[in-house]
């Protein structure tokens, strides 16, 4: 009888699962079918997202955002910074969110296979413009602590919070049974053992540039000129193979184990607009937020000048956490996280710091070398040593495919221990040099002193 009655109600519950879906497919077709281009059908999607949400409100502060720096009066204000800060902080808040939702309505056309790769890619690209900026400038040193914070950043304190926020036992979880509530299992278990071995990889890829310059210094005779030239040429060379290992993990998440690397119960995004608006939403919300988030980067570096803070604590840990975007895809994470969607939530997280590894830095590493602004991987030994342990820890937390929170815990405090010895690293700047122009096909250590030109140039064969 009682077998009965469970399969009733289990009945039941399908039936109404199945009722409350086609209520909310019913929902969205709220739009006629026209054209792709009908002028009409693109006012109607326009005035639909600006009325999704109060945070669109904000959009106002997108006006004094954009004027303020053209105003130049800084030299009258000289805590103008402030409001430019302000003003940019909460212009970039409604962007981000019309961001998501062109990504999330055009992931309902490709697939739940195409959502974290594209939320990674479009929330990575602003950071991608921002850091060439100062690739450009010569920031060197920021660039690398910026790509270097946003990876660490991700893997410690956004995952270490997904995972409280995702196991914690409360009173709805309680109700499932005590197995349900104790800790969370991931059913992409074979994309976050993928990850987290990619993300070793990265950090071996990272890491030898730097042990290269600690070993071949001594053997060098020429005011480390040509130690500098083979780690550019290695540099440029790691560059080239971490975008061919990334195009590998394309192939592997969205084609051959597509179906290992997402959950497709967590899934519940239809289609509301078009896919060419949803590409235009996109393009449009990314180029305000470029626009914002450089002037935001500014305001955060005339922030640490006045309170003289380091270059490695402004990109490891100022740069991540107050630029919007990145803000944003953190709460997204751990928005999913407490609606129970675990899988979705380490998708995105563990997606973004992959592709920074695999993608954004090489691209920095390639813009530099063709326009002439020698960003070699030359990592200092507590960026690199941080880097590397935090890496460990994650590869042992989710080994078993499980998690809770105390493990979150564990993460945030490798956060904190990080944050703590980069607020006392001493600061440091680059040394603006002539590029180097090597050969790559030399093996520039055996020559000697003489075989340097004027200027850095190496001649001759290896």
């Amino acid at each position: 009888m009682s077998d009965k009655i469970t399969h009733d109600d289990d009945r039941i519950e399908i039936e109404n699962a199945e009722d409350n879906e086609h209520e909310h497919e019913h929902k969205h077709e709220a739009f006629k079918k026209r054209h792709i281009l009908h002028p009409k059908s693109w006012r109607e999607f326009s005035v639909s997202i600006l009325r999704r949400g109060r945070v669109n409100l904000l959009l106002i502060f997108l006006i004094p955002a954009i004027l303020l720096p053209k105003l130049h009066i800084e030299e009258r204000f000289h805590d103008i910074f402030y409001f430019n800060f302000v003003f940019n902080f909460l212009a970039i808040i409604p962007l981000s969110n019309i961001m998501t939702i062109g990504v999330e309505d055009l992931s309902a056309y490709l697939g739940p296979a195409y959502q974290a790769v594209l939320h990674a890619l479009s929330g990575n690209f602003v950071e991608l413009v921002i850091e060439s900026y100062a690739l450009l400038d010569h920031r060197y040193a920021i660039v690398r602590s910026a790509v270097l914070g946003s990876i660490l950043c991700n893997i410690t304190l956004v995952l270490g919070i997904t995972f409280i926020v995702g196991s914690w036992p409360t009173a709805r979880r309680r109700a499932l049974g005590a197995e349900a509530y104790l800790q969370t299992e991931f059913e992409i278990g074979t994309f976050v053992d993928t990850s987290s071995s990619i993300l070793a990889l990265a950090f071996l890829a990272l890491m030898i540039p730097a042990a290269f310059k600690i070993a071949a210094s001594p053997f060098d005779t020429t005011d480390h000129r040509l130690v500098n030239c083979n780690l550019q040429n290695i540099s440029h060379a790691t560059a080239i193979i971490l975008m061919l290992v990334y195009v590998g993990l394309l192939v592997f998440q969205l084609k051959t184990h597509a179906n290992e690397t997402v959950d497709i119960k967590e899934f519940d995004h239809h289609k509301i607009y078009n896919w060419l608006f949803d590409i235009f939403l996109i393009a449009a919300s990314v180029a305000g937020i470029t626009v914002c988030a450089r002037s935001l980067v500014s305001s955060i570096e005339e922030l640490g000048d006045k309170f003289e803070l380091g270059t490695g604590f402004i990109g490891i840990v100022l740069l991540p956490i107050c630029v919007v975007s990145n803000f944003i895809e953190h709460y997204q994470a751990i928005a999913e996280a407490a609606k129970d969607k675990v899988d979705t939530a380490i998708s995105l997280i563990l997606n973004t710091s992959v592709q920074m590894a695999l993608l954004i830095t090489p691209i920095l590493v390639s813009v530099g070398w063709i326009y002439g602004r020698p960003l070699t991987l030359d990592f200092n030994m507590l960026e690199i040593s941080v880097l590397g342990c935090a890496i460990l820890i994650v590869n042992y937390l989710v080994a078993d495919n499980k998690a809770h929170w105390l493990e979150g815990y564990m993460l945030i405090v490798s956060y904190v221990l990080i944050a703590i010895a980069f607020f006392y690293f001493p600061n440091y700047h680059d040394v603006d040099e002539p590029p180097l122009h090597c050969d790559p096909w030399s093996r520039n250590l055996n020559k000697t002193e003489g075989s340097v030109a004027e200027g850095g140039a190496v001649v001759g064969g290896g």
